[in-house]
Formats: C-alpha cells, structure tokens, sequence
C-alpha cells in the first residue's frame, strides 16, 4: 500500500482523498466497475482515525494519528451490508447479542451504592430501563412511551421542521412533569452523551423511526482473521481496490484539489521530504469531514452558504480520552464469580445526576486478533463534547478515566492484579459522530457550483450511525462518480 508512483502513473479515473471507510468503500465500487482508482491517506494505515493499529501483540482502536473521520468503536452495520453487496465485498463480523450495560455510580468516592443494569438499544429496550436507568417514576412510563412512540412514527416532513429545536427548550414547553423530562434527557445522555440539552429534536425523532426500506440494523464487530479490532472493517476494502488493481498511496497527504474552471481535475500530494506529486484524475473525491475538504477546495469555488455550513459543523465536534488495559486473562464479574462475557458497550453514570462518564468494552471478547492467544484488551474511552474554539485539558479526561478504573477494580475482581499494561489515549478532534444530534443541516456528495467533485465523508445528510455513515457515504459517492463517468 506505499507503491511509489512511475513516470506514466499519474493519470486515473478516480483520485480519491482518505483512506477512510468514505473513501475505501468508494474506491472498491468503482474498481469492481473497472476504473482505474488511486487513493492517497496521509495516515500509515487505512481506515482513518477509525482504524485499530498493533501494539505489543495487541490492536488499539483509534491509533492512526495522521488519520481523519471518526473513530467510533462499534457499529450498527445498515448502510454497510449494501455497500458490501455493491462492491461485492465481504466483512467477516461477529453480530452482537445485548447492546447496553449502564452502570450507576455514586457521586462521591466508593462503590458500594454502584449498580449495573443490561438492556437493549432501541425503543423497546429503552423503555425496560426507564425506570431504574433512567429514573422514570413508574407512573409516568406511560407517557414516555407516548413520546417515544410519536417520535417513532413522525414523517419526514415533522422531523425536518424539528430539526432545529432543541430536545430540551420542546421539553421545557410541552412536557409539563419535571421528572419525565429528567427520565428523556438521562436516555439522550446514554444514546448521545454528554451534552443531550445540545441534541436537536429532529434528530432523536430520526433515531427512533424505522426504515422498512433498508436492511435490519445488525449490531457489529469487526472479526477478521488476520488484523484486530476496527482494522477487520478496513482491510477488506483496501483488499479489494488492490486486486482490482487499484492504488493506495498511504504516508502521503492530500494538500489540493485541483480545477479547470469549476472542474475538480485531480489532486496535489505531498510526501516524504515535501515532495510534490500532481495526480490527474476525471473525477475526485474527498473522503474527509466538509471542513477539512473545504481546505483542499479554492475559496472563490465554494458557495458562502456551504462555507456557514462548514464553520457550523465544525463547531460540533468530540475528542475522545481512553485508558487501554492488557490484561492476563478474561476478567471476573465480582457480583457473579464468573468470567466476562458481555460483548456489548458498558456506559457509566455518575451522581445523582447521572453525568456521563464514558464507558468501556472488551474488543478482544468480539475480535480474534484484538489481543494475544488466552490475554485480553479493555478499552475505557470518555467522548468530550466541545464547540471548535474549546480547549479541554487531558488531565480532565484523565481524572473521569481514573473515576471509572476505581470502579473497574470494585465490578471486576482482582482487576488490577490482571492488568498487564496500561496506556492513556487521546483521539483528537473528530473522534466521535457528534455533529449528526445537531440540529444543523448537513451536505449531499455533490456541491452544485462544482463538477467532477464528490464528497464521502461522515459529514453528509444521512441518517446512519457512527461508521456506517461512511459505508454511506462512499456507497452514494461511487454512484455520483459512475454516473458522471458515464456520461462523459
């Protein structure tokens, strides 16, 4: 995947900015379509900042430092089995059983008051925790069920109108007990995090509405034979574009889109020592987040509009903090004596408000290379909500780790005495899908004042979830390319 490029191998079909899931998925339709496809990432690896990288025997998800897009740890995979059916490729996953551990902890030092609960994500599982998750009184479940139902069941046309209103200010206005309205922000606070008073109402709405018209929703992991962790979604992407003969130029970064007129007609690369490459190419796509494609676009090019958009967007972002633990063996659950087998995410609730803390799982319960034969990995991650111009230090981030690795040794017996290694992380901005409980409007994989230019990052309209957005995305980019292609 570092192939230098020859004299007579600068011109393609398709130039392609981000070897992230956008962009991977992209690149294996059209090859599978016979273009000639080159797709060049900045990062050592594929995948993004998505992807898991080796350490010491073991994969750490979110490891590409250079890589771009967001590095959630697990996926609902819809979007993707389509993509996986047009590009014809095969993900090896291990479907999930229970998606949802929340444990609640006292505000103050020591566990003793702690308690966990499992359940299911999605409306039916929701209302099963409403009561002593989020702290619904019995007596108004009822009425929660009433919300959660009409959200259910609105039209496209109310949750557009609903977009721009706050989960809270409609609360406030239409939800006359204090206590349903506590028991709705704690349930945003488990699907969103840690800001649910920023979630718009469109988009919980969006959240809960079926789409007969897509494939069953299916719960995943990555399960590769060969790489761990979210690696396994990556590879066999990039698999396919190289035996379709396509080209993945990594440790080389995308710095320029470049035009005849208003016609994107390849990209300007920079690589080690600053070398300059110039990749031609009839049609481009860019596979980051719209405010990183902005920087690679000529100002004048790009309407104000889709700038606003750009600035808005970017304003809703999340870095992640995360402890990653090696350990000897499975951990035991202490209230049971048994070993772990929750494969699910486990969320933690701090105090009486029940404050987010982030959460952890165990990747190498799902993923056969996520650690060494008969050792195990924990991966505990806090996703931070800030506006761009925020600045949040690590030492926060480390002290609400440290907050959940006490409770680790009190929900685990003889935790520590397991723990191998253990290595603070932190995924800068994006790290997580943030800006999709925005009320803002988001972009399509065209821009109309542009041609030959399509865009597969995580920020387009849709209405998938974290990771599969990108399958999504890339999925509707290729289609765009084909056509325009096609046409020429």
């Amino acid at each position: 995947m570092n192939q230098t490029l020859g004299p007579q191998a600068h011109e393609y079909d398709v130039a392609i900015a981000g070897a992230n899931l956008g962009g991977l998925v992209a690149g294996a339709i059209l090859a599978k379509q016979g273009k000639r496809v080159i797709v060049v990432d900045a990062a050592p690896r594929v995948g993004g900042t998505a992807a898991a990288a080796p350490h010491d025997g073991y994969w750490i998800d979110g490891a590409n430092r250079e890589g771009s897009d967001i590095a959630d740890l697990q996926f609902g995979w819809r979007y993707g089995q389509l993509a996986c059916e047009e590009a014809d490729v095969e993900v090896p996953l291990r479907l999930a059983g229970p998606m949802l551990r929340i444990h609640q902890l006292p505000g103050a030092s020591g566990h003793a008051d702690a308690r966990s609960n499992i359940g299911n994500w999605g409306a039916g599982g929701f209302l099963k925790m409403a009561t002593d998750v989020f702290g619904c009184p019995p007596d108004l479940v009822r009425e929660l069920t009433g919300l959660i139902g009409k959200w259910a069941k609105s039209t496209a046309a109310e949750r557009e109108v609903a977009g721009p209103i706050l989960v809270k200010e409609w609360l406030d206005e239409n939800v006359a007990q204090a206590e349903l309205r506590g028991a709705v922000l704690t349930m945003l606070t488990v699907i969103y995090s840690e800001f649910p008073e920023r979630a718009s109402l469109g988009r919980l709405m969006e959240f809960f509405a079926p789409r007969p018209d897509l494939p069953k929703t299916q719960p995943a992991y990555a399960d590769h034979p060969e790489v761990g962790g979210m690696a396994g979604l990556m590879k066999p992407w990039a698999d396919a574009i190289e035996s379709r003969g396509g080209l993945i130029w990594l440790d080389h970064k995308p710095i320029e889109v470049t035009f005849d007129g208003n016609r994107a007609t390849g990209l300007v690369v920079l690589g080690n020592n600053n070398i300059v490459t110039e990749i031609r190419a009839a049609a481009t796509v860019v596979a980051f987040p719209i405010w990183q494609s902005l920087r690679l676009l000529p100002s004048a090019l790009v309407p104000e509009k889709t700038q606003t958009m750009a600035r808005q967007l970017e304003d809703e972002q999340a870095d992640g903090v995360a402890l990653q633990f090696g350990l000897k063996g499975i951990p035991i659950v202490r209230e049971t004596g048994l070993p772990e087998e929750f494969d699910g995410w486990n969320r933690v609730l701090v105090g009486p408000g029940k404050f987010y803390s982030g959460g952890w799982y165990l990747p190498s319960l799902v993923s056969q290379r996520s650690a060494p034969e008969g050792k195990h990995l924990l991966h505990l991650f806090i996703a931070r909500w800030q506006k761009a111009d925020e600045r949040r230090p690590f030492a926060e981030g480390r002290e609400r780790l440290e907050r959940v690795r006490e409770y680790l040794a009190h929900f685990y017996n003889g935790f520590e005495n397991q723990v191998e290694w253990s290595q603070y992380q932190l995924v800068e901005r994006p790290a997580c899908l943030a800006w999709k409980w925005s009320g803002l409007p988001r972009h399509g994989v065209t821009l109309d004042s542009l041609s030959a230019l399509f865009l597969a990052g995580s920020t387009i309209e849709s209405d998938a979830g974290s990771i599969d957005v990108g399958a999504d995305a890339g999925m509707r980019a290729a289609r765009a390319v084909l056509e325009t292609l096609n046409r020429s």
